[in-house]
């Protein structure tokens, strides 16, 4: 005879199954919780030392990139401190060329340096004549394009001022050519009680130039 089994007979069996389940399944999540506990202890320790250089890589690139345009800058400052430098030099080389051989007459300017020359030797200037009759210079090579034209000086004073007065014309920048120096005594009708100077000084001298050359006949 076959007995029949309750289901009160099967129930405790059904929960130990039940348990047996429930501790297979809690067993696969604290597998599958350690493991990516330990794939994230892994991927910290491999990544973090690698995000730790690639920082400090990215944050030398910029601090270089930053100093980079630091250096660029001053390195064009400088360069255009040696252009402005370089076309002071020429500017100045220019002026000096032009104020010693320039490329006009510069009459008045000629006059005054006779006058500023005169004053500071404490001479008296009596008379300054130009002479533009021969401006031609003498024996002139095929490329020799100067030109001059004369200067007659006279003045009055004493030995050492007239002297004076021979040397800074001598000493002048422009480009002066003293041709003939003359000294004459004062006649003592015409010196004053006031008046030092007892010699007359005549000076002849020419003063050259360097006239532009046209484009079309050089």
């Amino acid at each position: 005879m076959i007995e029949k089994t309750s289901w009160f007979q099967l129930q405790p069996l059904y929960q130990h199954l039940r348990q047996q389940a429930e501790n297979k399944k809690s067993y696969k999540y604290i597998e599958i919780g350690a493991t990516f506990t330990l794939i994230a202890i892994f991927l910290f320790t491999a990544i973090a030392p690698t995000a730790t250089a690639i920082s400090k890589l990215v944050g030398e690139i910029k601090s270089k990139q930053i100093l980079e345009k630091k250096l660029k800058s001053k390195i064009n400052s400088v360069i255009l401190a040696q252009d402005n430098y370089s076309l002071m030099q020429e500017n100045s080389r220019y002026q000096t060329l032009e104020s010693s051989f320039p490329s006009r007459p510069r009459y008045y300017q000629s006059a005054m340096a006779f006058s500023s020359n005169s004053q500071n030797s404490n001479t008296t200037l009596n008379q300054l004549l130009f002479d533009l009759q021969n401006t031609e210079v003498s024996n002139p090579t095929p490329n020799d394009q100067k030109q001059l034209f004369g200067i007659d000086v006279s003045a009055q004073g004493d030995y050492q001022s007239s002297l004076k007065m021979i040397n800074n014309i001598a000493n002048n920048r422009r480009l002066t050519n003293i041709e003939s120096i003359q000294f004459s005594q004062i006649d003592k009708k015409e010196q004053t009680s006031s008046s030092s100077a007892f010699i007359n000084i005549n000076i002849s001298s020419s003063l050259f130039y360097l006239p532009t050359i046209p484009n079309e006949q050089k």
